[in-house]
């Protein structure tokens, strides 16, 4: 049996259903309204007073059903809500078929990518569900990666992504209550996934949740959800005019619309807060009540355009707050369609829903049921709250699929620490021909989960504890002219001699009255070139149009002078950066007088740390204690 709740800004419905074949059969429902304004645009603001409705909406429906409910699947609303696209791409041509992990790593690292590119505003947010837009094979568009094989696969995410204390909110309301959370998802997921079934997706149709506090929006085309989106506007706004021009309190002014909109009456006659008789008629209803919801239609259509770049061919409404007076009808207009292409959707007209009840009427069931429909399509969040090295971590996915690695993103580990990056490679050229010496691998994180052994691949359940030490960078190997250049091996006189041949390293010769020393020097040098390079390209770009200002330019000239940066095209544009900067500044004398006043910002550069690095190098002798091991010993802060 599944337990669904709506916990909306108004009411709390509560629904019994079963997933049978492809219907959710609703065998028990009860709503119940907040005796207070505890909840304000969707969003939890008194904990206790809506944990109290809640316990009672709960209760009424065990006892009556003579069952224990333990868990509840929810929605959030979709106020701040954010979505961010984000992409990945992979290498899988050593694998014989693409394996469910793979999947699973590339949309992990294409959630990173839209989390990296995410305006949080300096608030905590939490991914909240995703849903891939397409993947491509070797460069071809495909449904399903799962069995094939290739070279590279790509994907592109649409992710959503909620302020933290929205789903914290919803969490402490359902301890109180004692439930634990079985499924969680957004309002607008639930809805479509009721409403507008994947066979539909490939029409572009949009569905607006109107309720209480917020319209919730999803737009659909080709086959896939493309958008959601909130206006942070709805039934409440229009009841508030009521209040407004009448002085009305909110729950009588909220029985007016509801009458006027739903019932046949010209004239409703209530007291106002001055206990004075007020009639309103229909006219004066309609008079009062136009320009708010001219405003909530404009908006939602304003937002269905932008996401969509054009009208979509139909509109589908649902939740209580369409219900207001010509609401539909406005909108479509709104969207420039004709009235047979905006609809308010009633649970009673669905084919997939079957109601044993007899109690399921009206628009505003639709989202309660489409939480308890969820449940089982894979488009819904699982929701788990564990904790990672004693932190509590609330993680939501749409695929009942959490594991450890989505915890650690949401925690804020970087895929590096996760997996443990393999070392940089040493890259190096013997006449003419280029050689690459690989790093070592990374040594991979150390995960447990209660105490056991785990991966990152490892599923979570509810209330699990993870203990995880981040992984490390592999090194850098090191390289000696031995192992490059072997000496000649030969035989004069009869004695067996080495030879070695002419070498030189960097334009430097080696003469061959070098000492060990001496080529020791001389090979930890050339490492820790080798391994500025990736740090420099990370600090100012290893590329000439990442030269932004001259500070940069002298940073790169200094790395080109000494043989940290070599390539060709680089180097080209960084001398045609400096002819545009002499004719800029005219001449050197200006430059450089530019570069005195960005000298301090150079005082902690990369260069500076080489430089460090080289002269304790140079300072080593033959007379310090094992002088090999001082020298390979030195490296870069």
């Amino acid at each position: 049996m599944i337990y669904a709740l709506d916990i909306g800004t108004r009411t709390v419905i509560g629904v019994l259903a079963e997933k049978i074949d492809e219907k959710i059969v609703v065998y028990d429902s009860e709503i119940m309204e907040h005796e207070e304004r505890a909840m304000s645009d969707g969003a939890i603001q008194d904990v206790q007073k809506v944990s109290q409705i809640v316990k009672r909406v709960t209760r009424t429906l065990s006892e009556r059903n003579q069952i224990e409910l333990t868990k509840a699947s929810v929605a959030v609303a979709g106020r701040f809500l954010k979505t961010s696209i984000g992409e990945a791409e992979l290498n899988v041509e050593e694998e014989r078929a693409i394996s469910s992990d793979t999947i699973r790593l590339l949309e992990m690292n294409a959630i990173q990518a839209s989390m990296e590119q995410l305006r949080s505003d300096g608030r905590e947010m939490y991914c909240v569900g995703y849903s891939v837009l397409f993947y491509t094979l070797d460069g071809e568009w495909i449904k399903n990666l799962q069995g094939h094989r290739g070279k590279v696969v790509t994907v592109k995410v649409i992710a959503a992504f909620l302020p933290a204390y929205f789903v914290n909110a919803m969490m402490n309301v359902l301890e109180l209550s004692g439930l634990t959370p079985q499924h969680m998802t957004l309002e607008p997921i639930a809805a479509i996934n009721l409403v507008v079934p994947p066979d539909l997706r490939k029409l572009n149709i949009v569905l607006a949740d109107v309720g209480a506090g917020t319209s919730d929006i999803a737009v659909s085309r080709d086959g896939t959800v493309i958008a959601y989106s909130v206006v942070p506007m709805a039934g409440d706004e229009i009841t508030e005019s009521l209040c407004e021009r009448f002085l009305l309190d909110f729950q009588t002014a909220e029985m007016v619309k509801r009458r006027i909109s739903t019932e046949d009456v010209d004239t409703v006659t209530v007291y106002d807060i001055l206990d004075t008789e007020v009639n309103i008629t229909r006219e004066v209803f309609i008079e009062t009540v136009a320009p708010v919801i001219e405003e909530i239609t404009q908006k939602i259509a304003d937002e269905t355009i932008e996401l969509n770049g054009k009208p979509p061919v139909a509109a589908l409404i649902v939740g209580g707050g369409a219900k207001s007076f010509s609401f539909v009808d406005v909108l479509g207009k709104k969207l420039n369609l004709s009235s047979h292409r905006a609809a308010l959707k009633s649970i009673e007209n669905l084919p997939n829903v079957e109601d044993r009840s007899g109690k399921l009427r009206g628009s505003e069931y639709i989202t309660p049921v489409g939480i308890a429909y969820s449940v089982d399509t894979h488009t819904s969040s699982v929701f788990v709250r564990v904790s990672i090295n004693g932190k509590s971590v609330d993680l939501m996915g749409i695929d009942n699929k959490n594991t450890v690695m989505q915890a650690l993103l949401q925690c804020g580990y970087r895929i590096e620490e996760i997996i443990g990056k393999p070392g940089p490679a040493l890259t190096y050229e013997l006449n003419g021909e280029v050689k690459i010496v690989k790093g070592t691998m990374g040594q991979e994180a150390s995960i447990k989960i209660e105490g056991e052994t785990g991966r990152v691949q490892s599923r979570l359940k509810h209330g699990d504890s993870v203990s995880f030490k981040p992984g490390k960078e592999g090194k850098s190997p090191e390289l000696f002219l031995s192992s490059v250049v072997p000496p000649i091996p030969l035989v004069l006189n009869g004695n067996k001699i080495s030879l070695m041949p002419r070498v030189t390293i960097n334009g430097n010769e080696l003469t061959g009255d070098e000492t060990e020393l001496d080529r020791a020097k001389l090979a930890r040098i050339q490492y820790l070139k080798t391994k500025m390079r990736p740090r420099l390209a990370a600090q100012i770009g290893d590329y000439g149009d990442n030269i932004t200002d001259v500070t940069r330019a002298l940073v790169l000239g200094e790395a080109i002078r000494i043989g940290i940066v070599t390539d060709i095209d680089t180097i080209t544009l960084y001398n045609q950066y400096i002819d545009f900067m002499l004719q800029a500044y005219g001449g050197a004398e200006a430059i450089l007088k530019v570069l005195g006043e960005n000298t301090n910002s150079l005082s902690n550069h990369l260069v500076n740390g080489y430089y460090f690095a080289k002269q304790q190098i140079m300072a080593v002798t033959e007379d310090d204690e094992d002088p090999i091991t001082a020298i390979n010993s030195v490296d870069l802060e």
